[in-house]
């Protein structure tokens, strides 16, 4: 029997890196970019579907690495009208009950 981590992945994943050049002098330290993504992964027998978003960059500037958190500014509004759509027919429900 199929288990259901045959199905859904959850996994964390870091992209290319990316490694700014010096533009003028020697002495512009180099900087490394790295991004990193969530990917929920869901698989059929026939196909599969991959939800992905940004949730990092990290800077590697010599020794020195440094995770710069991305704030997904659109997930966060779709999830806040998912939960008014919810919401708000259960809140007029109680109110109209109320009366």
């Amino acid at each position: 029997m199929p288990k259901l981590t045959d199905f859904i992945e959850w996994k964390t994943v870091q992209g290319t890196a990316v490694t700014s050049a010096s533009l003028s002098t020697s002495s512009t330290p180099h900087h490394t970019l790295i991004p990193e993504s969530q990917a929920l992964i869901i698989n059929f027998p026939y196909g599969g579907f991959v939800w992905q978003w940004p949730t990092a960059v990290h800077i590697q500037n010599g020794d020195q690495t440094e995770r710069h958190p991305i704030v997904d500014v659109t997930r966060l509004a779709t999830w806040s009208v998912l939960a008014a759509s919810l919401l708000l027919p259960l809140l007029l429900r109680i109110i109209k009950k109320s009366k």
